[in-house]
């Protein structure tokens, strides 16, 4: 089989190679992936970017992937339609018990801390491992276990309910599009924070530019995957004892921001990261049941990897996926 491998970090250095295909084993399901995301994590990873360890090395990245099954093994039938849920876990520290395994103290994220999802076969635990239904698009259920699942976990983490107002920032990014359709079918009112005019068809009330929000505008979430400096310009649109949410720094790890802000006004800042197992149930049921939408840049071969990931690091607009 050909798989995608990267010997050293740079998006120059990753290149395919023909590798045995892995042998069946119990309680591991083959696999065939059908279509995989690009996203800030892999791009990373490969670049050399991730400040935690890369696992193995020499190493196959790849975090985001829908796959068909090759052949029968456990509850699964060839044929079979699913997608990876991307968290290694061991299922016996603290957090694991307690239905948080993307915070497992003994794992990490799959396509980081193992080899992930750029080649032809894989063999993946059976139970990470979810069917999806035919009425879901590839690239909706492509995207389920970053794109769509890390905003849905930190909106529930935020205890978002009907009603409230939300504020996203980076509102047209690979998050952005899926945290604006998720939190209006919660029954939130959503305020989008983009440059892009098309967000009212993903559900937005208002889409404002960065730099011309009104001052006096408050929410009573907001989410910031961005990081940096527009972090501290976020917390100035939280509501009295409302919520920043963060799960990126695309734009920087380092901000500079007004504690006397944060206590005087009850403010809760919020870190969250990945999501459940139970997260990847509910939000598969809550897209069976109504239309998600992704906006696809463009859709590259599976030969074509090292350009599409040379695309991504450009100015675009939408997802960047793989097609194998």
């Amino acid at each position: 089989m050909k798989a995608y491998f990267i010997d050293k970090f740079g998006i120059e250095n990753i290149e395919m190679r023909d590798v045995k295909e892995p042998s069946t084993a119990k309680g591991f399901v083959k696999v065939n992936p059908v279509m995989a995301g690009i996203n800030p994590l892999d791009y990373n990873v490969i670049a050399g970017k991730v400040l935690y360890g890369i696992n193995p090395m020499p190493h196959i990245p790849g975090s985001e992937i829908l796959a068909i099954v090759s052949e029968d093994s456990g509850k699964f039938r060839k044929g079979d339609r699913v997608v990876v849920y991307n968290r290694i876990y061991d299922g016996t520290c603290e957090y694991c018990i307690s239905g948080r395994e993307y915070l497992c103290s003994n794992g990490g994220i799959y396509g980081v801390v193992s080899n992930g999802g750029f080649a032809e076969t894989l063999l993946i635990k059976e139970e990470n491992l979810y069917m999806v239904p035919d009425t879901i698009s590839d690239e909706v259920a492509v995207s389920f276990p970053i794109a769509a699942m890390t905003p849905y976990h930190a909106l529930k983490e935020a205890g978002a309910r009907a009603g409230q107002t939300l504020m996203v920032y980076g509102a047209a990014g690979n998050t952005g599009i899926f945290a604006i359709q998720l939190a209006n079918m919660m029954g939130l009112n959503v305020f989008a924070v983009s440059s892009k005019a098309y967000l009212d068809e993903y559900g937005a009330r208002e889409t404002f530019p960065a730099e011309k929000i009104p001052e006096d505008f408050k929410a009573d979430i907001v989410i910031n995957p961005l990081g940096g400096e527009l972090f501290s310009k976020s917390l100035t649109h939280v509501q009295r004892r409302g919520k920043l949410i963060t799960f990126g720094v695309m734009n920087g790890r380092d901000t500079t921001i007004d504690i006397g802000r944060i206590y005087t006004n009850e403010i809760s800042i919020i870190g969250s990261t990945g999501g459940s197992r139970q997260d990847m149930r509910e939000l598969i049921d809550l897209a069976s049941g109504r239309k998600l939408k992704v906006k696809t840049d463009k859709i590259f071969q599976f030969d074509q990897l090292k350009d599409a990931l040379v695309y991504f690091g450009k100015p675009r607009d939408g997802r960047v996926l793989i097609r194998f």
